[in-house]
């Protein structure tokens, strides 16, 4: 699977959907998660929604690429997520 790439502004706060579906059969849901994030931008909110993750995100410095991993966790299952988010001033 593709590395995913979000772009936004530095001064956007927008949420962003993970979907966790293709790893997970349709009787697990996600129990936590842990999200990891570069130094520079902010993680304001992450919200479990059965399969999904909602993550609240904003600031990062203009020209700055800043990766996320997600962990997911079932009750016996865990997936790693990674996406990058690329800041730009346009």
């Amino acid at each position: 699977m593709a590395l995913k790439v979000y772009n936004k502004q530095p001064r956007d706060s927008l949420d962003y959907d993970i979907d966790f579906s293709e790893w997970l059969s349709d009787d697990d849901s996600i129990q936590s998660i842990e999200v990891i994030v570069e130094d520079g931008i902010e993680l304001v909110a992450d919200v479990i929604e059965g399969q999904m993750v909602k993550l609240w995100i904003r600031g990062g410095t203009d020209g700055t690429t800043y990766k996320f991993t997600v962990l997911a966790s079932t009750i016996n299952r865990i997936k790693e997520v990674d996406f990058l988010m690329v800041v730009t001033d346009y």
